[in-house]
């Protein structure tokens, strides 16, 4: 048998490290401070924690809508990110992620929150090459195996070669691919810890591990509920190794232990463990006919929304999203298959970890109003796997294979490199694009096939085949960072830093903001990082208010009120002028707009802030109105008039 290079694992080894090192720099490159609504939901929620409750205080809900909190329904706040119910605001989202915030706000701070995804993204690509690594490697006794011991022994010595290139070239495959999961390490969701502690479940499984399979599950639960889906993959996982009940049994314990902060929740903000925060989502799970795009609200729409997930929603939803999945793949889908059908046989276990899930999720998240590439990121992750492994495993077999099969490669490389280079002309629109990665592969791939010595060296170049798709990515991936642009400093403090001073030298804390949501999302980033009160327009009448009565309550309790509004709006602005006086305060042009948390793209001609005043006389005139209707309802419930409690004095 021919000697094993020596210093193989070693260069995969730095393959790995590289890439590593790539994503280390690229993630902190492009961190994103800017919050959209479900970001500051989790950054709210953490920071509630830190405070020792998991109820938000909030008194300005009370103050603009004291109606708003009557009713046994929940009502939608802050963005359709909270739920008002009883006087009490909670999170919509499950506790898992912002625990994790918590904790990393503890020992970081504000720096700490915003670096935590980019840390479990790097530890993402480790599990992944780790989990690619035991897969590959992973062989199940099969009748094969029995009838030819010899061949079993040739095909274990070749395995930890091939199992070190799949599981370098998938740590480069996900960096490289768009398959948005990195998007999601470089900004504050949930998504990534979600599928990196699930990823560690199918780990733990596969290595015999099913106490801590179960924990890892659970606390992925505790995070995005639908995590579970992930069991689809760790039940084909079981049937393959067949583990013993007590093991079983221990798994299921671990995960209701494990998820146990999950139903504590539910139990604390719902009344029922089994009553989940985002169960509104499937209300109308059997509904015949899809919603309308956009926001999807139940009947009682002003007070909770929801019913976003249906099956009439699948025949949409379905098409768009596997066009997705192969959008983002590309030729690696045909590599995919590849190893599929290699490790149907040969590696049951690759297939019962790591097909399962993906067609789970995909039919699951179909059934949404629409695509969203973030449900997909598992999908992804398990799919990375197997791309890599499909690539080693026809780089090696490129090497055994005869010159019809070799000009073939050759043919499909060509191909591929032409359609890349835009040199194809016509028959451009109908080969699909290949994309970089695509490419340097095929190269590999090429370079492979066209070496002459084939019958001389055929074993030991078979095991230095398994490293090319690395190593062609690696090319690609280095020749991408040093075109990229410049560093930029941690998660851009010093752009919050601007934006936060730009605020308070024209709102004080304590005011209310009212804007819109055509500006961006300036409401959960004047929040956050202002400590301004401010709401949506759009989102008032949800709390059973609109802005006027909600700019009339806020100045009867001696506050000061402003509205944020695109330059071009003038009909905005008359409405104000009908509500009281409206001084301008200031005026961004399109440049500086983002100094207010505006987003450029959404305000071409700049934003200005106005304040609004209202005259004593209209004061006391909706002062009375309030009392009077106070009065009324006092006498629909029979109870004595008493016409000012719990309403402001005149001044």
């Amino acid at each position: 048998m021919p000697a094993r290079p020596a210093g193989l694992r070693l260069l995969a080894l730095g393959l790995a490290i590289v890439a590593l090192s790539f994503a280390a720099w690229g993630l902190w490159r492009l961190n994103t401070w800017y919050l959209a609504s479900d970001q500051f939901a989790f950054l709210t929620f953490a920071r509630d924690l830190r405070a020792g409750t998991i109820f938000h205080p909030d008194e300005t809900l009370e103050l603009i809508s004291p109606e708003g909190r009557r009713g046994a329904l929940a009502r939608d706040a802050l963005a359709q990110t909270y739920f008002w119910r009883d006087g009490r605001l909670y999170s919509r989202y499950p506790p898992g992620f912002p625990a994790l915030l918590a904790v990393a706000g503890i020992v970081g701070g504000e720096v700490g929150e915003h670096a935590l995804n980019p840390v479990l993204y790097l530890l993402t690509l480790v599990v992944l090459a780790g989990l690619t690594w035991t897969l590959v490697r992973a062989r199940v006794p099969t009748q094969d195996s029995a009838v030819d011991p010899a061949a079993e022994g040739a095909s274990r010595l070749d395995e930890p070669d091939l199992a070190a290139g799949a599981a370098v070239a998938a740590m480069w495959i996900l960096l490289l691919l768009p398959t948005q999961v990195h998007l999601w390490g470089i900004t504050v969701v949930r998504d990534l810890p979600a599928h990196l502690l699930a990823l560690l479940a199918l780990l733990a499984a596969v290595r015999g591990r099913m106490l801590w399979c179960g924990a890892a599950l659970g606390a992925a639960c505790t995070v995005r509920p639908d995590a579970i889906l992930y069991a689809t993959s760790l039940a084909a996982v079981v049937a393959v190794l067949r583990p013993s009940r007590r093991s079983l049994l221990g798994a299921v314990l671990a995960l209701v232990a494990a998820s146990s902060p999950l139903w504590l929740y539910n139990l604390a903000t719902e009344g029922s463990i089994l009553r989940f925060t985002q169960g509104g989502e499937f209300r109308d799970l059997l509904g015949s006919l899809p919603p309308e795009e956009g926001i999807v609200l139940a009947s009682d729409s002003l007070l909770h929304s929801g019913g976003a997930f249906r099956l009439a929603n699948l025949p949409m939803t379905l098409p768009r999203n596997v066009l997705y999945l192969a959008g983002a793949f590309g030729w690696f889908t045909l590599l995919i298959a590849v190893a599929v059908t290699w490790a149907w046989r040969r590696r049951p276990l690759l297939v019962a970890a790591l097909v399962p899930y993906p067609v789970v999720a995909l039919l699951f998240y179909s059934c949404w109003s629409h695509p969203d590439t973030r449900y997909l990121a598992g999908a992804a992750a398990c799919l990375v796997p197997l791309a890599a492994t499909g690539a080693c495993v026809t780089a090696r077999t490129i090497v055994a294979a005869g010159g019809v099969a070799r000009s073939l490669v050759l043919a499909l490389a060509a191909l591929l490199i032409l359609r890349e280079l835009g040199w194809l002309g016509a028959l451009g629109g109908f080969v699909p694009a290949a994309g970089r990665a695509a490419t340097a592969v095929a190269v590999g791939f090429a370079l492979l096939a066209s070496v002459r010595f084939f019958r001389a060296r055929t074993a030991a170049l078979a095991v230095c085949a398994t490293l090319v798709p690395a190593f062609a990515l690696a090319v690609v991936g280095g020749t991408l960072v040093a075109r990229s642009a410049a560093l930029r400093d941690s998660f851009q403090a010093k752009r919050v830093e601007a934006s936060r001073r730009a605020v308070a030298e024209i709102v004080p804390r304590g005011s209310l903001v009212i804007t819109s949501t055509s500006l961006g999302r300036p409401v959960e980033n004047l929040r956050h990082y202002s400590g301004v009160e401010a709401f949506y327009a759009e989102e008032l009448p949800l709390l059973g208010i609109n802005a006027e009565k909600a700019t009339l309550r806020f100045v009867l309790a001696g506050r000061r009120v402003f509205f944020l509004l695109d330059a071009r709006d003038r009909s905005s602005l008359a409405r104000l002028a009908q509500a009281g006086e409206v001084r301008e305060r200031g005026r961004r042009g399109p440049a500086r707009v983002l100094d207010w948390y505006v987003d450029p793209r959404k305000a071409p001609r700049g934003a200005v802030l106005y304040e609004v005043e209202i005259p004593e006389e209209r004061q006391r005139q909706y002062l009375e109105y309030l009392r009077g209707a106070e009065r009324g309802r006092r006498r629909e419930r029979g109870l004595a008039p008493e016409p000012d409690v719990g309403l402001p004095e005149e001044s």
